[in-house]
């Protein structure tokens, strides 16, 4: 029951939608990480008090699937755990920039290891280092884990850890990224890469069972992920087609105000304090 527990968590927040077109209504599609950490954490809660205003959908998709449905018409807002591509801009998506995130790197509570060096990542996720004994573990497999390939949080880590080089073959696959980290709680051999701000949407119990490492021995700080000493350090963006109007700017403006960086800032390192 617990292994399921985080894919209900995860469930997607589908709303029906009111008559008319995708111009007529407030949809969100995109990255599971502004999802599920601020969209289903208070933004779309507190805006709608405030404004009166509804979303008609909140689907977790992922990165790049969710500006592609923004491009198509069918979402007037995209979430993108990392920045626009050269092509989505020259698509006329414009992106705004709500806050940080880390990619954190988490193994079991009971592993021994506290640090990795960006090579030893690399060697570990290409599969040129399959046992934690050569990188001052236990001497046991390595079973790394990672979000389905093409999602943001994994091309943000090929990008900055493994230099662009492919993911060793037969990597186990999730398709919610809390549920890596059910995995690594309940396989002690096991390493992931998550949203740090995530965690807080694991059960207390589950937390214990997990722990984040340094890398290179720097810690995700919201000073160390700020400047980007943190090597996994990425952009929360919010896209929109063209400049945002009328509604879509409403909610764009409140996730920049004092009230929409504090909602960002429960999970994750907000724009501005």
């Amino acid at each position: 029951m617990q292994r399921l527990s985080a894919s209900i968590a995860m469930a997607l927040l589908v709303v029906a939608a009111p008559a008319g077109g995708i111009e007529d209504t407030l949809s969100y599609s995109g990255s599971s990480t502004i999802g599920v950490g601020i969209m289903q954490a208070g933004a779309v809660k507190v805006f709608e008090a405030r404004t009166g205003l509804k979303f008609a959908s909140v689907e977790t998709i992922g990165s790049s699937k969710g500006v592609k449905a923004l491009i198509e018409g069918k979402a007037t807002v995209a979430g993108a755990s990392r920045a626009l591509t050269s092509e989505e801009k020259a698509a006329k998506v414009v992106g705004h920039v709500i806050g940080y995130d880390a990619i954190a790197v988490f193994v079991h509570a009971d592993n021994p290891v506290k640090s990795l060096s960006k090579e030893q990542l690399k060697g570990i996720f290409t599969g040129k280092i399959t046992r934690w004994k050569d990188v001052g573990g236990p001497d046991a497999p390595i079973y790394p884990n990672t979000e389905m390939l093409g999602h943001a949080t994994v091309q943000v880590f090929r990008e900055l850890a493994l230099d662009d080089e492919p993911y060793v073959k037969g990597l186990k696959e999730f398709d919610q990224p809390l549920d890596q980290i059910v995995e690594v709680a309940y396989d002690a051999r096991g390493i992931c890469t998550v949203s740090q701000g995530l965690l807080a949407s694991v059960s207390p119990d589950l937390r214990k069972k997990v722990k984040p490492i340094l890398i290179d021995g720097v810690e995700p700080t919201e000073r160390n992920i700020r400047s980007r000493l943190y090597l996994l350090s990425r952009p929360l963006v919010l896209g929109t087609m063209g400049l945002p109007k009328g509604d879509v700017k409403k909610f764009i403006d409140f996730m920049l105000s004092r009230e929409g960086q504090q909602i960002v800032a429960r999970n994750f390192v907000p724009l501005k304090r």
